[in-house]
């Protein structure tokens, strides 16, 4: 065999061997774009896309607000009929007791006017006995002659004797004649007593009428409120189902932006922690926690979810400092949070102060350590002046507490 005919066979089999290697690149080539073409392609994240976040987050939180009025109205509504079934309650029992007040004052008359009755009947009686007697002395004085008095004035033995006879006589005239004009009288007066107790009977029972009449239309107003509570506590069901499904899509795309703010800053110069403890964000005398970190039941909602922070007793206006340096990477309002401030302290690490009354940077803004923020109010959904402090690392909500291990705190 020639050389020239080994070298043609060697370059035949380079040839083939060449050809084996662009086919399977080929193939590989063709497999992995398949391959690719069905995994997701994850974007890379930008500030135009969290910028579009939060241009959805605000329309939501406007659909919120919303349904916060519409929520706030029925429950105005209903503390006002509220209060109205406790008025109509508490005069109705009023009622009751005026109307046992007014039987009880009609069972006193009836007894007095029985009392006055009996009492009637004896000076009656009386005045019949004594009637009875005159009418006897008449007819003695009659059957025995007019003289009889003259008689026995005239057959006393002496003067002495006719005056002890007379005045005997005159008294007893007096006597008999006073006797009867004191029945007669006393059976005025009784007669008179016992009408007025009847005429005061007889307008007790009118007022009594009066009143029963009250107390039925003030159960009638009363049934008719809590008929209209039962509408207005359905309707406040609702809405607070509404507003509740519109807070979670809140709550769900505000943990989006933290994410993707936590995502910018490890994209960025500023992907290492600041660094340092953190200082605590109000005066060191401001230490009364008023609600832990964790599951509760939230004050204005009345529902059991997470709290993502804690709460911190303060009055309001009172100065609010940057934790740690960082940047403001929001600065504005939300109506859970009111005026809140979010900075970023490199790392995946930023914290959220809550409720102000006033900004005091904007977006955007480099801060350090101690720099006054805000000032402590009572705005979004919060039921007096306190700061709302969170810690967020890595998109994910940590107790503040944990950060602070040699500061002394106070649970209210």
């Amino acid at each position: 065999m020639s050389k020239k005919y080994v070298d043609y066979n060697k370059c035949q089999a380079n040839a083939k061997r060449f050809a084996a290697v662009i086919a399977g690149v080929l193939a590989f080539l063709m497999i992995a774009s398949v391959v690719l073409s069905a995994l997701p392609v994850r974007a890379a994240v930008t500030q135009s896309s969290v910028n579009a976040l939060k241009n959805q987050l605000s329309g939501i939180t406007s659909k919120k607000n919303s349904a916060k009025s519409e929520l706030n109205s029925i429950r105005s509504k209903k503390a006002s009929v509220l209060d109205e079934i406790n008025k109509l309650d508490a005069a109705i029992e009023a009622a009751e007791e005026e109307l046992e007040l007014q039987e009880s004052l009609i069972s006193e008359l009836d007894e007095l006017i029985g009392i006055k009755e009996i009492e009637l009947a004896d000076s009656e009686a009386k005045e019949a006995v004594q009637y009875e007697k005159l009418r006897s002395r008449v007819r003695f004085m009659y059957e025995n002659g007019s003289m009889s008095y003259l008689s026995i004035l005239l057959s006393s033995d002496d003067f002495s004797d006719f005056l002890s006879r007379y005045e005997v006589i005159s008294q007893i005239s007096k006597y008999e004649k006073k006797l009867f004009e004191e029945l007669k009288a006393l059976k005025e007066l009784i007669a008179e007593q016992k009408a007025s107790l009847e005429t005061d009977r007889t307008e007790a029972v009118e007022v009594k009428a009066s009143l029963e009449a009250n107390k039925k239309e003030l159960e009638s107003s009363y049934n008719e409120r809590s008929a209209q509570m039962k509408t207005i506590e359905a309707a406040e069901g609702d809405a607070k189902a509404k507003y509740l499904e519109i807070e979670a899509a809140e709550d769900k795309l505000s943990k989006e932006i933290k994410n993707a703010i936590n995502e910018l800053a490890k994209q960025s110069a500023n992907a290492t922690y600041v660094g340092g403890n953190m200082m605590w964000p109000l005066p060191a005398a401001n230490n009364v926690v008023t609600s832990k970190y964790g599951m509760r039941t939230h004050p204005v909602t009345k529902v059991y979810k997470l709290h993502t922070g804690i709460d911190l007793r303060a009055s309001k206006g009172t100065k609010i400092y940057a934790a740690n340096a960082g940047t403001v990477t929001t600065a504005g309002y939300n109506s859970a949070y009111g005026y809140y401030v979010v900075i970023s302290h490199g790392g995946g690490v930023a914290t959220l102060y809550a409720h102000m009354s006033k900004m005091a940077v904007s977006k955007g803004q480099k801060v350090s350590q101690g720099t006054i923020i805000g000032y402590v109010g009572s705005t979004g959904y919060s039921t007096g002046p306190h700061l709302h402090f969170e810690v967020i690392k890595n998109g994910d909500y940590v107790n503040p507490i944990s950060m602070y291990p040699g500061f002394s705190v106070v649970y209210s």
